[in-house]
């Protein structure tokens, strides 16, 4: 007998002092400058680089002194600067990927960055991954606002 689970989506939100297209730049465009590879990286070489191609249908890929090491994810939505969606299953199989939502909002003189990680169901161990993305993505967007300053 399975259980289905009702796993709510994981909504993380960081407020960033720059203006919003900005904000939208750092986190798609330069997420090698801020990503903790030396922590959050699942490729067996050492990983120096993760890109994320900016179109729908674009890969985030990370990369190693080789080349390619892992996909991350695939772009299903890009609508600069207000936000960027994409599916997430870092080093994992496709099927199982969650989905992440990024948007980006004025707020007085930065921009509130509201991440939104669902698809928890997709996974065998949808419950407990939820648990560690909850500090994960706390530590992921804390190196984001450190950069985007």
């Amino acid at each position: 007998m399975s259980v289905e689970q009702d796993i709510s989506p994981l909504v993380k939100t960081v407020v960033v002092p720059v203006g919003v297209e900005r904000a939208f730049e750092a986190f798609t465009a330069e997420t090698s400058a801020w990503w903790p590879l030396f922590s959050h990286s699942v490729g067996e070489a050492a990983a120096n680089e993760v890109r994320m191609e900016g179109a729908v249908g674009g890969r985030i890929v990370e990369y190693g002194a080789e080349g390619e090491l892992a996909t991350w994810g695939t772009v299903s939505d890009w609508d600069p600067p207000t936000t960027v969606g994409f599916s997430w299953h870092p080093g994992g199989d496709p099927a199982e990927a969650g989905q992440v939502t990024v948007t980006f909002t004025p707020s007085g003189d930065g921009t509130e960055v509201q991440l939104v990680h669902s698809g928890w169901e997709r996974r065998g161990d949808g419950a407990r991954a939820r648990v560690g993305y909850d500090t994960g993505w706390d530590y992921v967007l804390g190196k984001y606002v450190e950069f985007a300053r």
